[in-house]
């Protein structure tokens, strides 16, 4: 797996992000959360100091994870490509 996304259902961003990374052809994971787990979403949030979903990070092949950020985040990794 090359990627997660911590996501909501109802996030156009996440729903973005999501299409992103199948149009790149990328390995990546869904977690999405529901209504009845946002404390814990809210607590991931705080760890990073992130405000929004959805939230993404990159694994490498050395079990290295890297949080990117947001969709603008992750379109703005494939621009650099």
């Amino acid at each position: 797996m090359r990627y997660v996304v911590f996501a909501k259902e109802t996030c156009p961003y996440c729903v973005k992000a999501i299409e992103l990374l199948e149009d790149r052809r990328q390995n990546f994971k869904i977690v999405n959360f529901e209504e009845d787990q946002v404390k814990i979403l809210e607590e991931i949030k705080g760890a990073y100091e992130w405000q929004t979903v959805p939230m993404v990070f990159e694994i490498s092949d050395a079990a290295t994870i890297k949080f990117i950020g947001g969709y603008t985040d992750l379109a703005a990794v494939f621009d650099e490509d």
